[in-house]
């Protein structure tokens, strides 16, 4: 959720913290506010900007009988991956622009393709 709401819809992360904030039982300040931040890209030790998860690969890779989504979202009896709302790999590019120019400006440094 965290790489999606950041590098693919290039919403603040602390919009998704907030939003958590509120809903977590298990709430932590830290945890949360750290792994926003490392997803982002703008934590300590944080994944780099250009890290940009596929949900649809990571589905593939990581839970490949749907065991996590079907537990969470029981009405989910078959699944099949709905037409993505944001097309990855324009999301990707965009994401990268973005950061590269942010990069440019405040830096005064290019990045590498």
């Amino acid at each position: 959720v965290a790489s999606f709401l950041t590098k693919h819809l290039l919403l603040d992360w602390r919009l998704g913290e907030a939003y958590f904030a509120e809903k977590l039982l298990d709430f932590d300040l830290a945890a949360n506010n750290g792994g926003w931040q490392w997803a982002a890209g703008s934590g300590c030790d944080a994944a780099p900007y250009f890290r940009i998860f596929n949900p649809y690969l990571q589905t593939q890779k990581f839970d490949p009988q749907l065991t996590y989504i079907k537990k969470w979202v029981p009405d989910l009896n078959e699944f099949s991956y709905p037409k993505p709302m944001v097309e990855h790999e324009l999301a990707r590019k965009r994401c990268l622009a973005v950061y590269g120019k942010a990069l440019k400006k405040d830096l005064g440094v290019g990045i590498r393709d």
